[in-house]
């Protein structure tokens, strides 16, 4: 009995010093870089996208002081690096910046400048990221095959969530700048995004895979963003903001969930503060 009283007390021992250095080892781990993706609308709508709409002027006294508003919000989040859309080669886009740190630059309408220019220099930034990647994308392409081979499961889906995102965007028109951002910024949404860029999927001629083509073109161009992402990212202190167009938010949202030194921090547990 001495010697199994031994053994147990061994055993209790070694799993204690185990647990020990296991919550020594967490507390030396360092932290993860926090990273915040900001699905945006475009400030100044240069109706390049499928869906053609018209927002407000966002340089009126009433859109300023809205952006105003979620410029303090996002401020709370603190972050040291702001990314914006824009290619990496882009040296007139960080003139421009230089420019306005300086005074000697105006602000568009475009949400680079309303959002991006304005917090980073607000936040004392000496320079702003720029992390797109600009690849076409043949939609057009995917409706003629579309129509060629009367796929109407297809279309049909297409005109509904065409219908269903243009009320949308109406319904943003009318609402302030950060009630607009905290409904594009909703996970159920990013989930809905996806899966109406998947329904390409369904659509094929004879001779090509048309939608699947079309888009592993919209899926590389948004890995090439992803990775100019994680370029940016030098420490696990850093707060990094990217700002980009919503339908690009749910893949940069999985590339940031998936990579173990990287936490996701949701827009609205600042959009929506009281």
């Amino acid at each position: 009995m001495a010697f199994d009283h031994r053994r147990k007390y061994c055993f209790w021992s070694i799993l204690g010093l185990m647990l020990l250095f296991a919550s020594i080892a967490a507390a030396q781990e360092p932290n993860k870089a926090r990273v915040m993706i900001l699905g945006v609308y475009h400030f100044q709508n240069p109706n390049a996208d499928v869906i053609k709409t018209d927002y407000p002027d966002h340089l009126s006294e009433k859109k300023q002081s809205e952006i105003a508003e979620v410029l303090g919000l996002l401020s709370e989040f603190k972050p040291t690096k702001i990314i914006v859309e824009a290619t990496p080669e882009n040296d007139s886009l960080q003139n421009d910046f230089q420019k306005f740190l300086k005074g000697e630059y105006t602000l568009t309408a475009n949400e680079i400048d309303q959002l991006g220019f304005r917090l980073a220099k607000r936040l004392g930034h000496k320079r702003i990221y720029l992390a797109d990647n600009r690849m076409g994308m043949d939609f057009n392409a995917v409706m003629a095959a579309a129509q060629e081979t009367k796929n109407v499961k297809f279309l049909s889906t297409f005109q509904k969530a065409m219908a269903e995102i243009t009320e949308l965007q109406k319904r943003h028109a009318q609402i302030s700048v950060r009630e607009a951002l905290s409904e594009l910024n909703e996970p159920q949404l990013q989930d809905r995004t996806k899966d109406l860029y998947l329904q390409m999927n369904h659509v094929r001629n004879k001779e090509k895979y048309v939608g699947a083509d079309v888009l592993a073109g919209w899926y590389q161009r948004n890995f090439r963003i992803l990775t100019n992402i994680l370029q940016t990212i030098e420490s696990p202190q850093d707060r990094v903001l990217v700002i980009f167009g919503q339908g690009h938010a749910p893949y940069l949202r999985e590339g940031i969930t998936s990579d173990p030194n990287l936490q996701l921090v949701e827009p609205n547990d600042y959009l929506r503060k009281k």
